[in-house]
């Protein structure tokens, strides 16, 4: 089959972006090098140029690709943001619980912070000392203590040193934030959090995957609890929220 009968059916700006993807996947073209311009890529497929550049905005919207100038347009490797919208927009629209992502967490973060007892390397353990640092001293600004929550999650799963875990665990991070903000604006978990993260770090430092493991899990049992306590519907849809990409 020739490039220009790949593209014989509609819509061809998406089976134009689809062999593009599949030649990316195959190594044919590989992470930083350059795509072929427009007129090559419309004359090697036969279609309009306009085709082209359509097929190349789905592209650019997965992360495959990413321009270096208005001309010149490289492949690339799509970060967890891109791979997490999708799956974020997706979970929203299918009006998935407070219970189920809460049920999901229960499963996935006991599981890093165990990995991470035995992988983390000794800067990640620094960066996880200093989210506490900066959560003691933050302890009584819900909106920074918010954030540092939401970073101490991420450091703890990059503390895996597994691709695949931070892949996974990004649309579950997004989807929780607000959900966190929303339960330390009702009532004062501060002191539990910041606990419960100085114990799964101590763990971690120590190379205790059990202890990591416990600590994570009550942390986030205790998530439920708090949310129950302030008078949140556990079983409500997950709202979209704009800060669900900080």
């Amino acid at each position: 089959m020739t490039d220009a009968e790949v593209v014989e059916n509609q819509p061809a700006y998406r089976i134009l972006a689809d062999h593009i993807s599949e030649q990316i996947l195959a190594g044919e073209i590989r992470p930083g090098e350059q795509l072929p311009p427009e007129n090559v890529l419309a004359e090697r497929f036969g279609v309009h140029r306009s085709t082209v550049r359509e097929g190349i905005r789905l592209l650019e919207e997965t992360g495959m690709l990413r321009r270096k100038s208005q001309k010149r347009l490289v492949v690339s490797v799509p970060d967890g943001t891109h791979l997490a919208d999708r799956t974020v927009q997706a979970l929203i629209m299918r009006q998935i619980s407070v219970r189920e992502l809460y049920e999901a967490n229960v499963a996935f973060d006991p599981v890093l912070a165990r990995l991470a007892a035995g992988s983390a390397s000794g800067t990640q353990i620094a960066r996880l000392r200093r989210n506490l640092r900066e959560s003691r001293a933050a302890a009584a600004d819900k909106a920074v203590l918010s954030k540092l929550d939401a970073e101490f999650h991420l450091l703890v799963c990059e503390a895996t040193n597994n691709e695949i875990f931070q892949t996974m665990r990004q649309p579950l991070h997004d989807l929780f934030l607000p959900m966190v903000s929303e339960l330390i604006d009702t009532i004062d978990t501060s002191e539990r959090m910041i606990a419960a993260h100085e114990r799964i770090v101590a763990a971690i430092e120590h190379r205790d995957p059990a202890e990591a493991e416990t600590w994570s899990r009550r942390h986030i049992e205790d998530f439920k609890r708090g949310y129950l306590k302030a008078g949140l519907d556990f079983d409500q849809p997950v709202a979209y929220a704009k800060t669900v990409q900080a």
